[in-house]
């Protein structure tokens, strides 16, 4: 069987995805839900891209009665993703029967394939396959665009999920780079985007009676799959050694849905106690932390700081490690670099802490010091000259 370039492409993919679902399966690894999750997305990753291989390749027309079963299985994808997102927010997560509902598209989809396609006789088999202008859909424009409404529905709603975690996270930690989730949100925007245009195609097919042919198909299904797995493969093995996920009480936190009226004094004791003994100094303080240190709840500190202060925990301590890095980088006598400087206020990472500092002066940290440098010459020479 001759090969072509996207068919290797294609079985790269596959094997990629089955390797890395191999290495989650050791025994070190298999036992956190969020790499069995990720073991089952990447099963039926791999099974959606055999469906576009045995597209291209023609080996659907010789063994047919192996077509769509790749279709089927990587339908339950959707919800893996979905449900693999919420294991690595939340530390506590486990499956549970009623997630069950999630692979509903699956048994849907199966008693529809069963009977439209499975069962019927092999010449009619064959006929599908040849009519087919997709891989893994049948004829049907209806049905091509359920499964791809479906399934962008899925991902829509793991990105905003993601979004509102990004929010979330804001509330409870200081230093938040290694726990956000900002690389699967842009895994699952261009895996959107990709879906998207291949629902186009599937009504541009059907309505405009036109079809980009069978490579451009499968090129693009290629293409897209490779950079699926190779993304999802560097940041996935990452990600649960850099941050497990919120525990219970962090979660329960965020929970909370009335808001009732902030201690007057809790908001003076926090603004004194943060001026005085610099806790935001340490660059991991949590509002548990914090709010250990004021012999206050989690909730009640979070509560102050949100209508007291009118920003989010994380705004509130960059606020201070602000101010502290604006004192240092004005002292015409302080030598430090201004990584030093940064790490010193409680900063750990250079983007943060240039992004906290730009919108709060309107300056870079190296313009803001070459400034208080310049005046601080000025003074001195004008000084000089009324002696």
């Amino acid at each position: 069987m001759y090969l072509t370039l996207t068919d290797l492409i294609l079985l790269t993919s596959i094997i990629q995805a089955l390797s890395l679902a191999s290495f989650l399966l050791l025994p070190s690894n298999c036992r956190l839900t969020s790499n069995q999750l990720l073991v089952a997305t990447l099963i039926c990753f791999a099974a959606g891209l055999g469906e576009i291989f045995l597209y291209s390749s023609n080996l659907a027309l010789e063994h047919p009665n192996l077509a769509y079963l790749g279709t089927l299985i990587g339908l339950l994808q959707a919800g893996t993703l979905f449900l693999y997102a919420q294991s690595l927010m939340f530390r506590e997560f486990r499956l549970r029967r009623a997630h069950f509902v999630h692979t509903l598209l699956f048994w849907v989809l199966g008693a529809i394939f069963l009977v439209e396609y499975y069962l019927q006789p092999d010449d009619v088999k064959l006929r599908i396959l040849n009519e087919r202008d997709h891989p893994g859909v049948l004829t049907s424009p209806l049905l091509a665009v359920a499964i791809h409404a479906v399934f962008l529905g899925y991902l829509y709603a793991t990105i905003r999920t993601i979004n509102h975690f990004g929010l979330s996270l804001r509330q409870i930690f200081s230093s938040i780079e290694n726990k956000q989730l900002s690389w699967l949100r842009i895994l699952l925007i261009g895996y959107a985007i990709a879906w998207t245009v291949s629902m186009f195609y599937c009504l541009t097919a059907h309505v405009f009676k036109s079809s980009l042919g069978t490579e451009w198909v499968a090129g693009a299904g290629a293409l897209t799959g490779f950079f699926f797995i190779n993304f999802l493969t560097v940041n996935a093995l990452r990600q649960p050694a850099i941050f497990t996920g919120l525990a219970a009480d962090e979660e329960a936190l965020l929970a909370e849905t009335s808001e009732p009226e902030f201690n007057q004094h809790l908001k003076q004791k926090l603004a004194r106690f943060m001026a005085e003994d610099k806790p935001y100094l340490f660059s991991n303080l949590t509002l548990d932390q914090l709010a250990q240190k004021v012999s206050a709840h989690p909730k009640e500190v979070s509560r102050a700081i949100n209508q007291g202060f009118g920003c989010n925990f994380f705004e509130f301590v960059s606020g201070f490690r602000v101010e502290e890095a604006k004192l240092r980088l004005a002292d015409p006598a302080d030598t430090s670099t201004i990584l030093q400087v940064m790490y010193d206020a409680g900063f750990n990472s250079k983007s943060v802490f240039n992004t906290a500092f730009k919108n709060t002066t309107g300056l870079t940290p190296s313009e803001y010091r070459r400034l208080h440098t310049r005046d601080s010459n000025r003074s001195n020479e004008v000084s000089s000259e009324s002696h």
